[in-house]
């Protein structure tokens, strides 16, 4: 028998949390879609300096960047990448794997469905981990554990609501990316959207076992949105590590 399930607020197209992972829509979601932004520490692990000269050069006008409604100061990554490349500092680079197809057939019931076993879908993910067998990296706490599976399952149900999984890849892209500035430890990224990705799928077939109306093509779509998501991680994983050489020494010019 899998995991009870639990009632849990229903999360809709587009929605975004304050980490700029999906929620609700507005005007303002609407306009900063796409971005990515990086706190200064972030900021400063992408380019090889102290979080104290990011904040420097920040203060000075030296480098973009900009504050939050709650006053913290953000980086967006595409004027950091334009940033290095003016200064001839590697820079990340928005590659593909392959050109992926935007659009799959939009399956809402089968989103509505994971979005009401998200508690289930969190519980598969904690209990596969046991303390009698060892895993290649240390499991992450439950918290941490429940906010990264809660922002994923919000980003597939996006994908399959809609039909356009592509339109949230920059998110899972960005959180690939701080897992590989975080260093060698950052590939712990990669193995739990793994393990999130497989709690996903099992709570799917589930619900078709248990005779949820869902679409007929809902389970291939449903691995296309994991497909687009897990290679968005993996995108901005290879990215972060291929920024990790340090900035040539000396402030940068202001304009």
């Amino acid at each position: 028998m899998g995991p009870a399930r639990h009632p849990v607020t229903r999360f809709g197209v587009g929605m975004t949390d304050e980490d700029g992972w999906p929620r609700a829509r507005s005007p303002r979601a609407d306009r900063d879609r796409g971005r990515r932004s990086l706190t200064a520490s972030e900021a400063a692990a992408l380019i090889g300096v102290s979080v104290a000269t990011i904040r420097g050069w920040a203060d000075q006008g030296r480098l973009p960047s900009h504050r939050t409604v709650g006053g913290h100061r953000r980086f967006e990554l595409d004027e950091l990448r334009l940033w290095l490349e003016n200064r001839g500092a590697p820079a990340p680079e928005s590659r593909r794997l392959r050109p992926t197809p935007q659009e799959i057939p939009a399956c809402p019931r089968l989103a509505r469905e994971l979005n009401s076993r998200t508690e289930a879908i969190i519980d598969r993910v904690l209990a596969g981990y046991d303390a009698e067998v060892p895993t290649p990296l240390p499991p992450p706490s439950p918290p941490a554990m429940r906010r990264l599976a809660l922002r994923f399952v919000r980003v597939v149900a996006s994908g399959l609501e809609s039909g356009r999984p592509g339109a949230t890849a920059g998110r899972a892209e960005l959180a690939g990316l701080r897992g590989g500035l975080q260093g060698p430890s950052g590939a712990r990224v990669l193995v739990e959207h793994t393990r999130v990705a497989a709690a996903v799928l099992l709570e799917a077939e589930a619900a078709r076992s248990e005779g949820v109306a869902i679409e007929d093509l809902a389970m291939p779509a449903l691995h296309a949105v994991i497909d687009h998501a897990q290679a968005a991680v993996a995108r901005g994983f290879e990215q972060a590590h291929s920024l990790r050489s340090p900035l040539p020494p000396g402030p940068p010019a202001a304009h």
